[in-house]
């Protein structure tokens, strides 16, 4: 086995980084040295050289060719050329680190292997593939109960409200069904028929069926998978939130419920977990990635570097122009890792970014309660009828801290609305967002409309998708966690099976080199040495020399935040597992967002 191998990329990133042109005498990223205090452009003292700043970026940074599908527009031009070596040269310094623990993990776990004579069982890949030997480029382990209790339903259905909730929908009770199973089924699993399930707006839905279409992996070893569809619900006694069905939607479209065999039943989880990650991750880059970028982008071009709310998204965006280049040079390119590990290949995962851009890129429609309520997994009232909704009950605390902040950042600096309609640089970004940058479903910028809740309400959003979202999705979590093996597959690697009857789960495993090379990518994104450099989210606002240009009311909400976020932190850190086996109702401990372990920003 050779997969440490895969591993040494450094040298093909760094080419990428140096073949960026490089022109003289411009300080790469912006703000560097400038210590001036921040100001509203109506307040500003030289606006002559305040606007000639703001021209000189406009023309500077390009609108370019979208990366991975055609969403965002990437950076071009001048300054943005310079501004995407700079955060590459950012991003090479962490991945060198990252890279060298994984490398020093994988030797050790390829021991570990050869020693057991390679990965004969389901049990080999949870006691020897992850033997305590991802110390180094995962210190924090697997998150306790992933890998012990992963045959629960109870665990792979709460996946679907903390690991990822976001292609969950209520089946309402107006929409036809998506697919049928006998009554006799479904009332002995849950007790009642699937019309009373679906009229009682306890049947819920996640379809990946518009994976079929994608374009699949020719790399070898060979893989497979399906394009499912799986039904979950309440259940109308105990209320626990429960799988009903899987439907592969692929091959002899089977359609596989909890009366199955356990083979059986356990591979159809399987199944459904490789359409769920790819789902996972190519959202993700839709509505992080790109969304984020796009919005920045248009800033580039409209607000000032002295502009309060410049100096705030600059902080944000730490090596965020990065992330879709490491993409396109490590992950989605034809034969690179993701062809190599998943199932849909690098043309499919494009195709889906374009496909999605303008549903998922919806910035408003993205807001956390606007699109849960979208979905129905939430009320009016903000309400869920779950015992438990972990993903929601974490996020939404540390966006109500994201809220606070920013409401009193934006009193701090606009006395009324007023204030705001006369900030014509704010109104130029916001008409930018919705024009050029081609930002879907942003607030326009009429200044009729324009007000400090609307502010309030677009930072907060955008602070929530480079953290919350994208570290709930992406970043450290998949290698403890969402994408631990052997449940949480990437690929099947036997074809489905035309009939029930399965005995053997292993031939649907990635042999051993696979494996080790599949766990060893994910790690690559983790970033454990973030908590000792003040990177985490609780130190979102805490940078010196960003909070010296910021007034002392910011300095006193950023304080506040972090004293949130620490308090989030503890209380996540403190979870274990209470007398039933139970965290959160889960057989797992869901530690996915805690502010003491995740970025600020989306780093990869």
């Amino acid at each position: 086995m050779r997969p440490h191998s895969v591993y040494s990329v450094l040298s093909i990133l760094a080419i990428t980084s140096e073949a960026l042109p490089q022109p003289k005498g411009f300080i790469e990223r912006q703000s560097v040295d400038d210590n001036s205090p921040a100001c509203l452009p109506q307040n500003d003292d030289d606006p002559e050289a305040r606007a000639e700043g703001v021209a000189l970026r406009k023309v500077g940074f390009v609108y370019g060719p979208s990366l991975i599908g055609e969403a965002a527009s990437f950076p071009n031009g001048t300054l943005g050329n310079a501004r995407t070596k700079y955060d590459m040269e950012l991003w090479n310094v962490d991945r060198t680190e990252i890279d060298s623990a994984v490398d020093r993990d994988v030797k050790l776990i390829e021991a570990a292997i050869a020693a057991n004579g390679g990965l004969n069982s389901l049990e080999d890949y949870t006691n020897v593939l992850y033997k305590e030997e991802w110390k180094n480029s995962n210190p924090l382990e697997e998150a306790p109960g992933i890998m012990t209790n992963y045959t629960q339903d109870l665990l792979f259905s709460m996946e679907r409200l903390s690991q990822n909730p976001y292609p969950l929908h209520l089946v309402n009770p107006s929409d036809p069904l998506p697919f049928q199973i006998p009554d006799s089924l479904a009332e002995e699993i849950t007790s009642v028929s699937l019309k009373t399930l679906h009229e009682s707006g306890n049947l819920f839905v996640v379809d990946h069926s518009y994976q079929s279409e994608y374009e699949k992996t020719t790399v070898e070893p060979k893989r497979y998978g399906a394009a499912s569809t799986a039904y979950f619900y309440i259940h109308p006694k105990s209320k626990d939130f429960l799988p009903l069905a899987i439907k592969t939607n692929a091959g002899s479209d089977l359609v596989y419920t909890p009366l199955d065999t356990p083979p059986d039943w356990l591979l159809a989880k399987m199944i459904f977990n490789v359409n769920d990650m790819f789902h996972s991750q190519m959202f993700h880059l839709v509505v992080t990635h790109d969304v984020s970028e796009a919005v920045h982008q248009a800033a580039l071009h409209t607000l000032s570097e002295k502009h309060p709310i410049m100096i705030i998204l600059e902080r944000f965006m730490t090596q965020a122009y990065s992330s879709r280049i490491v993409g396109e040079q490590l992950c989605f390119n034809p034969g690179g890792h993701w062809d190599q590990l998943f199932y849909v290949n690098n043309v499919g995962c494009r195709q889906f970014v374009t496909d999605n851009w303008p549903t998922h890129g919806a910035f408003q429609s993205g807001y956390l309660e606007t699109d849960l309520r979208t979905r129905g997994l939430i009320n009016e009232k903000g309400e869920f009828k779950f015992k438990s909704f972990p993903f929601f009950q974490d996020a939404l605390k540390i966006r109500n801290a994201f809220h606070d902040f920013f409401m009193s950042f934006v009193d701090s600096y606009y006395a009324s609305d007023d204030d705001v309609k006369a900030d014509f640089e704010v109104q130029n970004w916001f008409a930018e967002a919705t024009g050029a940058a081609q930002v879907y479903d942003f607030p326009d910028g009429n200044p009729s409309s324009l007000n400090k809740k609307t502010l309030v309400d677009v930072l907060t959003h955008f602070g929530f998708i480079v953290s919350v979202v994208h570290h709930g999705l992406n970043g450290g979590d998949p290698v403890g966690s969402k994408a631990t093996l052997p449940f949480h597959l990437n690929a099947l690697y036997a074809p489905l099976p035309t009939e029930k009857g399965v005995t053997d789960l292993l031939p649907f495993l990635p042999p051993p080199e696979n494996a080790v090379h599949y766990v060893g990518f994910l790690a690559t994104f983790n970033r454990p040495f973030y908590r000792t450099s003040n990177r985490t989210l609780e130190y979102a606002f805490s940078e010196d020399s960003m909070l010296q240009r910021l007034n002392g009311q910011t300095r006193d909400a950023a304080a506040n935040f972090m004293k949130s976020m620490k308090d989030i932190s503890a209380e996540i850190r403190a979870r274990g597992f209470d007398e039933n086996g139970l965290s959160l109702g889960m057989p797992f401990v869901y530690r996915t967002l805690d502010p003491g372990y995740i970025p600020y920003f989306s780093a990869v």
